[in-house]
């Protein structure tokens, strides 16, 4: 326990029912559970390996049913990560960057409520479609990849002062800045409603799916393959203090219904250099579009060390 770390909490006004909506699962899910259920107990190696493509695949590509003038004012661009063409886009002409990185099945743009505050406070802010995501190309991706493509947005770009993270997108940016090799330090690292423990996500997802157990060891044996690790030390907490950056601040939602506030503690106790802003009545995602949430974040990032 790090008790003489400070613990911030910010109280929502907005109705809990909108915010934090409770999760609805596509149709498809079903037939998969009924497959699973069925041919997945009698070949458990084939239904592991099905279990990782579906895992990887996101089921839907976020959409913009409506625009407005922060995307219409994106400059857009594109750069490439494994074969595959990457969509970006950039606001601002400040001297130092914040990379907004989105979570699973959304698109770079998902975080536009962060662009104008920054532009304002002098930053160039940047987005990108990560792979199988948003109008970037491929159709299936993982961890280990995603990681790799904000490495190479990173490249891109040029030095980056600052991540501003969601989800999936924050387990991404942690691994890349603990495990990969970035050309320049990045200062300031805010993760939102991200996961610590890789083997608790796999879980969730094998327990939606209905996965049998011996399909589950396939499974879990690919993924160790692929982070090029054990499962037990694919953890935020573990990787933390290897995080090349100087703070980092945790927000996340206690009534979060997609990843428990849990998973936010575990990773506040074990880093040393993070802070922690607990909020209540936002939910996983509208977390990231209150406005008190965006000025902490940006203050976050304009402060000069603690």
């Amino acid at each position: 326990m790090q008790a003489v770390k400070n613990i911030e909490y910010l109280q929502s006004e907005w109705p809990t029912s909108k915010a934090n909506q409770a999760i609805q699962y596509p149709w498809v899910i079903k037939p998969i559970r009924l497959g699973f259920q069925t041919l997945g107990r009698l070949f458990p190696k084939a239904a592991g390996k099905l279990t990782y493509q579906l895992f990887t695949t996101p089921i839907q590509k976020a959409k913009h049913k409506i625009s407005d003038p922060v995307v219409e004012k994106a400059r857009v661009f594109e750069f490439l990560y494994a074969k595959r063409m990457l969509k970006g886009y950039s606001w601002g002409r400040g001297e130092k960057t914040v990379l907004l990185v989105h979570g699973w099945e959304s698109r770079g743009t998902a975080l536009r409520k962060f662009v104008n505050p920054l532009v304002e406070a002098g930053y160039k802010v940047v987005a990108f479609d990560g792979p199988a995501h948003g109008n970037s190309e491929g159709k299936r991706t993982n961890l280990p990849e995603f990681a790799q493509a904000i490495r190479a947005a990173i490249h891109h770009i040029g030095p980056v002062e600052a991540l501003i993270c969601h989800s999936f997108g924050g387990a991404a940016a942690s691994y890349a800045l603990s495990q990969l090799e970035i050309e320049s330090q990045v200062r300031k690292l805010v993760l939102i409603g991200v996961p610590n423990e890789m083997k608790h996500v796999l879980g969730q997802a094998t327990s939606m799916m209905k996965v049998p157990a011996a399909a589950k060891r396939y499974f879990q044996r690919i993924i160790e393959y692929k982070m090029l690790m054990p499962l037990a030390k694919a953890s935020l907490s573990q990787w933390g203090n290897s995080i090349n950056t100087e703070d980092i601040l945790i927000i996340h939602d206690e009534e979060d219904s997609v990843v428990p506030v849990s998973e936010a503690l575990a990773i506040f106790e074990a880093v040393g250099k993070a802070e922690l802003l607990l909020t209540k009545g936002y939910g996983h995602y509208q977390v990231t579009k209150n406005p008190d949430v965006v000025k902490r974040a940006v203050s976050f990032i304009n402060e000069i060390g603690r």
